[in-house]
């Protein structure tokens, strides 16, 4: 699964346990909207998730 293609937090979850990555956090926006913090072995990534 390639980044682009990540769209809800269910997809982001799931291709954190594919790469050894860690959720950070988890920041809601509104009841729709939610922005992940990922921790990889490479640095850092923010996700906008639905």
């Amino acid at each position: 699964m390639s980044l682009d293609r990540l769209r809800t937090l269910e997809d982001v979850l799931a291709w954190c346990r594919l790469h050894r990555s860690d959720v950070v956090d988890v920041i809601v926006q509104d009841e729709y909207t939610h922005d992940v913090l990922v921790r990889t072995p490479d640095g850092f990534l923010v996700f906008d998730t639905t």
